[in-house]
């Protein structure tokens, strides 16, 4: 992450790669309804340097994610110390998500790990007293409602809710009864936290009171209550995308690429090693006891599964393995597999010991999460210099009399992992080679024949993040295919790495050789064009 500069897809729209770059971010204040988004982003452009600003907030997000995770885990008494650490290992490597390098999703990652934070602040706050109960529960309902900007870790507020309600049942007098017990402690929850409890209701009254989305970002969601069959079919697309997928990938990176495993495995030998010395943990005092412990996790695994997925079937959006974009609904779902290789730790250690167990299912998981978590990024870099080697081209050739370009790319062909590039991609890199002009480019094999009409429509919509760019003007093709250096994605980021850490050749020569690029103005063929006085004449929503 520290290395990988790159935008990729909406970056664009929200983020300036150089001062000079023309953005209006507005719309997320606007149009899309997100005013925590639009801060960060905001601040992030003022400072001038935006990607670093964004690589930092993700770090942030990570390690003080994972920290409180241990800590929470820990104090609550749910997992011993070497437990926790694999555990949030696993959380903040889990490759199903693909975005650890993007850069406006930076703002995902940094909400996911503030819902950690106001967790481990809760519980100080359940056992202080006087004025430090009073500020750390303040804390907690701005730590909280931050990580609501990741609207999605809503449900995992909810379990925190609810290990608050459990945490006040255990603390209640079991003389009470089951019945009596559960209602005082549900009321006494509600009377005790009032704050944590309109949390929720008061972030979203904002949102739809003054940040309401409009104009086609009303139009994304298809918010309905899904049928029981529209449920399998979407909870089975997001257990295949975010589990099955990964066993597949590998499986694949076994055979493909050994050595990244083998790194990934040295390293999580040497965090195991570091962790020899922790005691064994208690061993359950009964039989029940032990198979409760060795089911939950399971069960807990399920549970959240079929709820962290359950918004976004609401919403009527899938996630995608095939292209990097679409895995930014995934990146809670670490959760649920930890769950499951802790599940498994915990019922090997009845047969081989806690320790070996250790080593052998969690370790297990760690190697396997970290080995494909360096498959992507290796795979995000090479996007990264591919897009540098089209800039750096179409920078040193005059621009032609075009500012509606369709881009041919001939990596799509290439044997080595590659996605099409986004519209933002193409668009940015125009607008980065030659001036802050309406341009408005998009991938030719990746956008239908109405590209263009499309985009009419959503360039004069309310709210709209398009108002700058013009896709009715004339037209250009960019023939983008591999050129005498292009290499597959692994060797390229080694070659790439040597070249800019070692200093053993020079990276704009790296960048030439990689594409050969050539510019055929004239219509664009298979692609409609704009019919402006259609567009006129259709009435205003």
């Amino acid at each position: 992450m520290l290395l990988n500069d790159g935008l990729f897809m909406d970056d664009w729209w929200v983020l300036k790669p150089r001062p000079d770059f023309v953005i209006d971010i507005d719309f997320l204040l606007t149009g899309a309804g997100h005013p925590i988004f639009y801060s960060y982003d905001r601040f992030a452009n003022w400072t001038g340097a935006p990607v670093a600003v964004m690589v930092s907030m993700a770090l942030a997000g990570i390690f003080l994610g994972a920290t409180c995770l241990v800590l929470t885990a820990t104090r609550l008494d749910l997992l011993d110390r070497a437990e926790a650490v694999c555990f949030a290992l696993i959380v903040w490597t889990y490759p199903g998500y693909q975005l650890w390098a993007g850069k406006a999703n930076a703002v995902y990652v940094f909400s996911f790990g503030l819902l950690f934070v106001g967790t481990w602040l809760l519980t100080l706050a359940f056992g202080a007293r006087g004025l430090q109960r009073v500020l750390l529960r303040i804390a907690t309902a701005l730590v909280f409602i931050l990580s609501f900007a990741l609207n999605s870790t809503i449900v995992l507020y909810a379990f925190a809710m609810l290990g608050l309600f459990v945490a006040t049942w255990w603390s209640g007098e079991a003389a009470h009864g089951f019945v009596r017990r559960t209602w005082r402690a549900g009321w006494r929850c509600a009377l005790g936290y009032p704050e944590l409890v309109v949390l929720p209701l008061v972030y979203w009254g904002a949102l739809n009171i003054w940040f309401k989305r409009i104009g086609v970002y009303a139009q994304h969601y298809g918010a309905h209550f899904p049928t029981p069959g529209e449920l399998v079919n979407g909870w089975k697309a997001f257990f295949v995308t975010s589990y099955w997928d990964l066993v597949t990938s590998a499986l694949k990176l076994a055979i493909e690429a050994p050595a990244l495993l083998v790194v990934a495995a040295l390293l999580v030998g040497a965090a195991l090693f570091l962790l020899r010395s922790e005691p064994e943990p208690t061993t359950a005092k009964d039989a029940t006891s032990a198979k409760s412990a060795v089911a939950a996790p399971f069960v807990l695994a399920i549970v959240l599964f079929l709820a962290l997925s359950f918004p976004y079937l609401v919403a009527g959006l899938r996630p995608s393995s095939l292209h990097f974009y679409e895995s930014r609904h995934l990146l809670m779902f670490g959760l649920p597999s930890a769950l499951i290789f802790l599940g498994l730790k915990r019922w090997g250690q009845h047969f081989i010991g806690s320790k070996a167990a250790l080593v052998v299912v969690l370790g297990f998981g760690s190697v396997l999460s970290i080995g494909l978590l360096w498959n992507t990024y290796i795979f995000m870099q090479a996007r990264t210099l591919k897009l540098e080697a089209l800039a750096s081209n179409l920078a040193a050739r005059p621009q032609p009399a075009a500012t509606v370009f369709a881009l041919d790319d001939g990596f799509v062909d290439y044997p080595s992992r590659h996605v099409p590039f986004g519209l933002a991609e193409v668009t940015g890199m125009l607008r980065l080679s030659w001036g802050n002009q309406p341009f408005f480019g998009f991938a030719l094999r990746a956008e239908r024949p109405t590209i263009l009409q499309e985009m009419e429509v959503a360039r004069t919509s309310p709210g709209s993040a398009f108002t700058h760019i013009d896709p009715s003007g004339p037209q250009a093709t960019i023939s983008f295919q591999p050129g005498p250096g292009a290499v597959p994605n692994l060797a390229l980021v080694r070659k790439y790495y040597g070249c800019r850490l070692l200093s053993r050749c020079d990276v704009s020569q790296l960048l030439q050789q990689l594409a050969d690029v050539t510019i055929k103005p004239g219509p664009i063929a298979g692609i409609l064009p704009v019919d402006r006085s259609k567009t006129d004449a259709a009435p205003s929503r």
